[in-house]
């Protein structure tokens, strides 16, 4: 398969995420395929169809926007820098993502998707003791860089 293809297939993906329509975004993926997030591993297409439901219910007026490195390529393999912007439960919030896709047949054999979790706690902690909680992890975690 072309790189212009796979390029092409991964951009329609996201379009498909960001409209919210499972049905489609669902169609690019293999009957085998498997998605490795911070949610979880989502094998096959009913838990793959279950996973892009929860998201489509779950996140309002998203946004993903490729950035940094874009789109690499390398055989039936691909990686995208790009940031997800949405909004949960009335707030609005953005996270850098970085995936690798790799490619089967013309369609998405298995991508692994990697965020950053505390960067997203740290926007939708509410509340003093929600927040005296993530700020206490984040200036832990970043001891002795500032």
């Amino acid at each position: 398969m072309s790189e212009e293809k796979i390029e092409s297939i991964m951009r329609d993906c996201f379009r498909a995420m960001e409209k919210g329509d499972v049905e489609n975004g669902l169609s690019f993926w293999a009957e085998d395929g498997v998605w490795v997030n911070p949610a979880g591993t989502f094998k096959g297409k009913e838990e793959l169809k279950h996973y892009l439901t929860w998201m489509a219910e779950s996140m309002q007026d998203v946004t993903i926007t490729e950035t940094g490195n874009g789109i690499i390529m390398q055989g039936n393999k691909a990686f995208v820098e790009h940031v997800i912007a949405a909004t949960m439960e009335g707030m609005r919030g953005e996270v850098l993502a970085m995936c690798a896709w790799e490619f089967s047949d013309g369609k998405i054999q298995r991508m692994a998707t990697v965020m950053d979790r505390l960067s997203l706690a740290k926007q939708a902690a509410k509340g003093w003791l929600a927040k005296w909680i993530v700020n206490s992890i984040l200036k832990r975690a970043e001891k002795g860089l500032r």
